[in-house]
C-alpha cells in the first residue's frame, strides 16, 4: 500500500465541503455584523478580503469594503494612497479568481477614482496584460476606456493599441470595435461628409480591412468593420421642409419637416406678415413624442391676400414660405433629400469600386459567404442605389435564401431601399405631382414617412405591412390606399386629420373596435374595408355608419 495516493472518499470530501461552507458562512455573518455596529476595522477589511478572494462577485462585501475605506480614510495623502495601492493589489488577487468580475472590476474604478494622484500609465499596462489573457473581456475594454479617459492616453496611442491587437488576431471583434470608435476623433470628417472619418483615414481603413477579409473571408469581425466604414453616417439635425397647408373644414397648418427627430425647441422662431407680437404658435408632433421629424402648429391664414411666412433659426439663414392669393398650399423644400453616392469624391468613388471588385471576386470564390454579400450590398449603397438597384435586391433575396433566420431584416432592407428610390424620383424628378405610389414591392415597413408629410395622396397597396406605425407624419394627406397588406391596427392613422379617402380592403382588421381610431378623422368621407374579417360580423354596416356617421360611401363587399 506503500507509495499509491491515497483518494477521499465521497464523505470525506462531502465533510471537508460543510466545514468550508461553515468557516465561510462564519466570516460573512462576521462581516455583516460589523457593518450592523458600524465597526469598521482592520479585522474588517481582513475578513471581506479573504471572503471576496474566493468569491469576488459578492457586492454586498464589496460595498462592507468601501465603507470601511472610508471609515479609516487618512487625511494625510501619501498614507491614504497606501492603502489605495494595497488595494489596488488586492483586486489583482480576486482578478485571478475571476477575471470577468463585475464587482473586481467596479471597485477598481472606485480605487482610482479616490487616488490623489492616480497611477493611470500603470492601468494601461494592466489592461494589455488582461486584453492579452482574453481579448473578448468586456468589463477589462470598460475599464480601459474609463482609464484612457481619466489619464492623458492620446486616442492616437490608443488607435496604435487597437492595430496591434487587431495584427495579433483579425479576429478581435472588440478591437476592431474599439477602432472604431477611436477614428473620428483623431480623424474626424468634415460636417458635410457622409463618412465616418476623413477621407485619406477612409482610404487606408478599407485598404487594411479588404486585405483583412481577404484572409480569412469567413470572419465576421472585419466584414462588420468594413460594413461600419461604408455606411453614411447621420449627420446633425437639420431643417428638411416647410409648408403651409390650408384643408376645407380645418385650420390651416404650418409644417416643419426635420432630417432627424428634435425637440420642440429646435423648431425655428416664426413671424407672418413682419408681425411678431402675435400668440406663440402651439406645435405638437403627430406621434405626440417629446422628440419628433415632424412638428406642425395651427395657423389660420385669410386667402384674400397674399402672405409671408419667415422661419428664423439661431445660426441659420432666415427662411421664408411665400403663400399666393387664393393659395391653400404652398411647400419650400430647405435642404435637398441626401442621395448616396453624390456626395463622394473622385478618390473615395475610386476606392469603392476597387472595394467592389475585390467584394464580386471573393463572392465568385466562396458564392455562399453572406458576410460577403451583404458587405457587396452596403458598398452598391453606399456607390449609387439607384444605379445598382436590381444588384442589391438580388443580393438581399439571395441572403434571405442563405440566411432564412434574418430573413425579416433583410426585407426590412430591402424596404428601405425601395421606399429611398420611390421618394428620390417623388422629390427630385416630381413626376407624379403630389402624388406617391409604391405598390406591389413587398414593402414590409414604411421608412422615411417624414418625407411624406405634405403630400396629399399616399397609396401603398399590394405590399407586406402589418405595421403602420410611421404614416402618422402624413398629416397632409387626403387619400390613403393601403389594400392587400396584412394591417390589423389602424390606430397611427387617428393623426391625420385631413384625411378624406382612406382604403384598406383586403386586410386583417377583425373588430369594429379597431375603426373607433377613425372618429377623429372629422374629414373623412370615403371608407373601403371590402373583404376584412370585419365585414362578415353581424349588421357590420349599420354598426360602422353608427361608429362614423360622417361617412357617405362605405364599402364592405
Amino acid at each position: 500500500m506503500h507509495g499509491r495516493l491515497k483518494i477521499k472518499t465521497t464523505a470525506e470530501q462531502a465533510a471537508e465541503k460543510k466545514k468550508e461552507r461553515e468557516e465561510k458562512q462564519k466570516l460573512y455573518l462576521a462581516g455583516l455584523s460589523k457593518r450592523a455596529s458600524g465597526t469598521y476595522d482592520e479585522e474588517c477589511l481582513k475578513t471581506t478580503a479573504q471572503l471576496l478572494a474566493a468569491n469576488p462577485d459578492a457586492t454586498t462585501l464589496w460595498n462592507i469594503r468601501r465603507e470601511a475605506l472610508l471609515a479609516g480614510k487618512s487625511e494625510d495623502e501619501e498614507s491614504w494612497s497606501e492603502v489605495l495601492q494595497g488595494e489596488l493589489k488586492m483586486i489583482v488577487a480576486c482578478l485571478g479568481k475571476n477575471h470577468k468580475s463585475y464587482g473586481a472590476w467596479h471597485h477598481r474604478c472606485w480605487v482610482m477614482e479616490n487616488f490623489p494622484n492616480p497611477p493611470w500609465a500603470a492601468e494601461v499596462k494592466l489592461c494589455d496584460n488582461y486584453l492579452k489573457l482574453d481579448e473578448r473581456n468586456f468589463h477589462c475594454w470598460d475599464y480601459r476606456r474609463f482609464v484612457v479617459a481619466g489619464s492623458k492616453q492620446q486616442p492616437e496611442d490608443e488607435l496604435k493599441a487597437s492595430q496591434q491587437l487587431i495584427e495579433h488576431n483579425l479576429s478581435n471583434y472588440s478591437a476592431w470595435h474599439y477602432r472604431s470608435k477611436l477614428l473620428p476623433l483623431v480623424h474626424p470628417p468634415p460636417a458635410t461628409s457622409p463618412h465616418p472619418v476623413a477621407e485619406q483615414a477612409l482610404i487606408k481603413e478599407l485598404q487594411m480591412v479588404v486585405e483583412a477579409v481577404f484572409t480569412d473571408p469567413s470572419d465576421q469581425s472585419p466584414w462588420f468593420f468594413l460594413r461600419w466604414l461604408v455606411g453614411r453616417q447621420e449627420k446633425g439635425p437639420r431643417l428638411l421642409q416647410v409648408g403651409y397647408i390650408h384643408t376645407q373644414g380645418e385650420a390651416g397648418k404650418l409644417v416643419c419637416v426635420f432630417s432627424q427627430p428634435v425637440p420642440q425647441s429646435a423648431v425655428p422662431e416664426t413671424t407672418v406678415d413682419g408681425v411678431n407680437g402675435g400668440a406663440p404658435l402651439c406645435w405638437w408632433a403627430p406621434d405626440k413624442s417629446v422628440y419628433s421629424r415632424v412638428w406642425a402648429a395651427d395657423l389660420s391664414l385669410p386667402l384674400d391676400k397674399e402672405h409671408s411666412i419667415n422661419l428664423s433659426q439661431t445660426g441659420q439663414p432666415t427662411r421664408s414660405l411665400m403663400v399666393g392669393q387664393g393659395v391653400a398650399r404652398a411647400l419650400e423644400w430647405v435642404a435637398n433629400m441626401e442621395v448616396c453616392g453624390e456626395e463622394l469624391s473622385d478618390t473615395t468613388r475610386s476606392t469603392l469600386e476597387e472595394v467592389k471588385e475585390n467584394c464580386t471576386t471573393l463572392d465568385e470564390l466562396d458564392p455562399d459567404n453572406k458576410w460577403v454579400m451583404l458587405t457587396l450590398v452596403h458598398v452598391l449603397w453606399a456607390l449609387d442605389s439607384r444605379a445598382h438597384l436590381p444588384a442589391i435586391l438580388h443580393y438581399l433575396a439571395q441572403l434571405q435564401t442563405l440566411d432564412p433566420l434574418r430573413h425579416n431584416y433583410y426585407a426590412d432592407m430591402k424596404s428601405k431601399l425601395v421606399m429611398e428610390t420611390a421618394l428620390r424620383k417623388h422629390r427630385v424628378t416630381e413626376v407624379d405631382g403630389d402624388k406617391f405610389h409604391v405598390c406591389g414591392q413587398d414593402l414590409t415597413r414604411v421608412t422615411h414617412s417624414h418625407l411624406l408629410a405634405t403630400t396629399d395622396c399616399v397609396d401603398l397597396s399590394n405590399n407586406s405591412l402589418s405595421s403602420i406605425s410611421s404614416l402618422c407624419n402624413l398629416i397632409a394627406c387626403k387619400e390613403l390606399t393601403l389594400d392587400q397588406n396584412e394591417i390589423q391596427n389602424l390606430s397611427p392613422l387617428s393623426a391625420l386629420a385631413a384625411l378624406q379617402h382612406l382604403s384598406v380592403a383586403n386586410n386583417k382588421i377583425a373588430d369594429i373596435k379597431q375603426l373607433s381610431c377613425l372618429q377623429s378623422l372629422t374629414n373623412l368621407r370615403h371608407l373601403n374595408l371590402k373583404n376584412n374579417p370585419v365585414c362578415e360580423m353581424e349588421d357590420s354596416e349599420t354598426r360602422i355608419r353608427e361608429l362614423l356617421p360622417g361617412l357617405q360611401t362605405l364599402i364592405l363587399r
